[in-house]
C-alpha cells in the first residue's frame, strides 16, 4: 500500500504531507472515517432495536408506569449507551493508527493483555456469580409485579360478594402497588448486600453505617414517618382507593396513585396533585360503594306546585327507564321535598342513587330533561329581571308631550324688542316654565319622559 501510494504520489519529499499520507496518514484516515461510520450504524442499529421494543411495550403494557419504563429506554439509548460506544470504537482506532503509523504497539498490547487476562479471570469467578444475583433479581421483580396483583386479586375476589366486584378490583389495584413496590425494594437491598458480599466487602459495617445515619435521619424525618403511619391506615381501613374521586386537604379529584408516603390526585383541569398522607386530616370519597344524584330546580311562584313535583318525578322515572342511564342507576331521582322558597324561587330538591362516578353525568341529563319539559308545559325557571308596577290607582298620562314642547328660547325671542322683558320678568318666565316640565315628568310615564326635552336657555340674549 505504501509502495503505491508513493508511485502514485511521485514519491514526495520526507516531511511533507503527502510523504505523511504515503508513510501511514491514509491508513489513518481511513480508520478514523470507518469508525465513524461504524459508530454511526451501531448507533441506529440499537436505536431501531429500542423502538420496536418500546412499540411491543406500548401495545402489552397497561399500567401507567410504561410512560416511565420508556423513557428509562430511551435514555439509556440516547445518555449513555452513544457515549460507551463511542469511547470503546475510540480507542481501537487510536491503537490501530498507532500502529499504522510505524509505532511499537507491542508495550500497549501486552498492558491489554494482561488487563484482558485478569478481567477474564475476575468474570469466570466472581462475575458469573455476581451476574447470576443480577438475572435473579431480575426475573424476581418480574415475577412480583405480574404475581402479586393476581394473587391478591384472586384472594380478595374469593371472601367477597359478587356485588362487590368492582370496588374489591379497586382496592386490590391500590394494595398490590403498595406490597410490589415493598417486595421490590426488599429484593433490591438483598441483590446489593449479595454483590456486596461476591466484592469482598464487609456487610457489618455497612449495616452498623446505615443504624447510625438511620438515627441521625429520624430526627429529621419526622414528617416522613407521619407520612407512612397515616398510610398504613388509609390503606387498612379502606378510606379511599385508586380510581376514587375524593376531596383531601381541601383538593379535589381522581385518586391517580397511593401508596404509603402519598397520595396523586389529577383534578377536572387535569392538573396533577401530589398530596403527603400526613397532611390529611379529614378524607371525603365521594364514590365508596354508590353515589348519589343532589339535584336543586328552582321554578317561578306561579307555578303549580303539585303539577311541578308530577313532572319531576316524571322525568326521574324516564331517566332510569332509559337502556344507557337505568344502567346507572340504583333508584330513580324523585323530588325529596320542597326546600325552599327563595327571594326569586321555589326550589325542590331531587335525589336518587347512582353507580359510582355516575352522578356528574346523570345530573346533567337530568337538567337538560327537565329543561326541555319545562318548556313544552310552559314552566318558568326563575332568572334574574325586573317587572316595573305604577300602582293599580294611578291614572296613566298618555298625552302627547311631543306636540306641547316649549321653547322657551323661542317665547323669549319673540318679546325681547318689547320693553316689558326686564331681568325680572325673564327669570319669572323661566321659573315657571321649569315647573311646568317638572310636574309633567314626575306625572308621566317612562316612554313620555323619554320624549321630553330638557329646558334650554339661553343667556346672550
Amino acid at each position: 500500500m505504501k509502495t503505491f501510494l508513493k508511485n502514485l504520489l511521485g514519491n514526495p519529499e520526507k516531511d511533507t504531507f503527502l510523504y505523511w499520507i504515503t508513510d501511514g496518514g491514509f491508513l489513518a484516515i481511513l480508520i478514523i472515517i470507518f469508525s465513524i461510520i461504524l459508530w454511526l450504524l451501531l448507533k441506529a442499529f440499537i436505536k431501531s432495536k429500542l423502538n420496536k421494543r418500546l412499540t411491543i411495550i406500548t401495545k402489552q403494557e397497561i399500567d401507567k408506569t410504561i410512560d416511565i419504563y420508556t423513557s428509562g429506554l430511551r435514555s439509556i439509548e440516547g445518555k449513555y449507551f452513544n457515549v460507551l460506544s463511542g469511547i470503546f470504537i475510540s480507542l481501537i482506532a487510536l491503537v490501530l493508527i498507532y500502529s499504522v503509523l510505524g509505532n511499537n504497539v507491542d508495550p500497549l498490547m501486552d498492558i491489554l493483555n494482561k488487563i484482558g487476562a485478569n478481567v477474564l479471570s475476575w468474570l469466570l469467578i466472581d462475575g458469573i456469580r455476581i451476574l447470576t444475583i443480577i438475572i435473579l433479581s431480575f426475573f424476581c421483580v418480574k415475577f412480583s409485579k405480574n404475581f402479586i396483583p393476581k394473587l391478591l386479586t384472586s384472594i380478595m375476589l374469593g371472601q367477597s360478594s359478587t356485588s362487590d366486584h368492582d370496588e374489591i378490583l379497586k382496592r386490590s389495584k391500590t394494595l398490590s402497588g403498595v406490597f410490589v413496590g415493598a417486595v421490590i425494594t426488599l429484593i433490591y437491598i438483598l441483590a446489593i448486600f449479595m454483590i456486596l458480599s461476591e466484592l469482598s466487602i464487609p456487610i457489618a459495617p455497612v449495616i452498623g453505617g446505615f443504624g447510625i445515619a438511620g438515627i441521625a435521619v429520624g430526627f429529621g424525618a419526622q414528617h416522613l414517618v407521619r407520612d407512612l403511619i397515616s398510610g398504613i391506615f388509609i390503606l387498612a381501613e379502606n378510606q379511599y382507593r385508586t380510581g376514587d374521586v375524593v376531596t383531601i386537604a381541601g383538593i379535589s379529584g381522581l385518586v391517580e396513585s397511593i401508596n404509603l408516603r402519598r397520595t396523586i390526585l389529577r383534578d377536572l383541569d387535569g392538573q396533577v396533585h401530589i398530596i403527603p398522607n400526613g397532611e390529611i386530616t379529614v378524607a371525603s370519597n365521594k364514590t365508596k360503594y354508590w353515589s348519589r344524584v343532589n339535584l336543586d330546580i328552582g321554578v317561578a311562584y306561579k307555578e303549580n306546585i303539585e303539577k311541578v313535583i308530577s313532572i319531576l318525578n316524571e322525568v326521574g322515572k324516564d331517566l332510569s327507564n332509559d337502556e344507557y342511564y337505568g344502567l346507572m342507576l340504583i333508584t330513580p331521582p324523585q323530588v325529596l321535598r320542597l326546600n325552599s322558597l327563595d327571594d326569586s324561587a321555589v326550589t325542590f330538591k331531587i335525589l336518587g342513587d347512582c353507580k359510582p362516578m355516575k352522578q356528574w353525568e346523570i345530573m346533567g341529563e337530568l337538567r337538560k330533561r327537565i329543561k326541555i319539559r319545562f318548556d313544552e308545559e310552559n314552566i318558568e325557571i326563575p332568572f334574574p329581571h325586573q317587572t316595573v308596577y305604577w300602582g293599580e290607582n294611578q291614572s296613566p298620562f298618555n298625552r302627547d308631550i311631543t306636540k306641547e314642547k316649549v321653547s322657551i328660547n323661542n317665547e323669549l325671542n319673540n318679546n325681547k324688542d318689547t320693553d316689558e322683558i326686564t331681568p325680572e320678568k325673564r327669570e319669572e318666565l323661566l321659573a315657571d316654565k321649569y315647573s311646568d316640565m317638572k310636574s309633567r315628568i314626575l306625572y308621566s310615564e317612562p316612554d313620555d319622559i323619554l320624549n321630553t326635552k330638557y329646558i334650554e336657555s339661553n343667556d346672550s340674549e
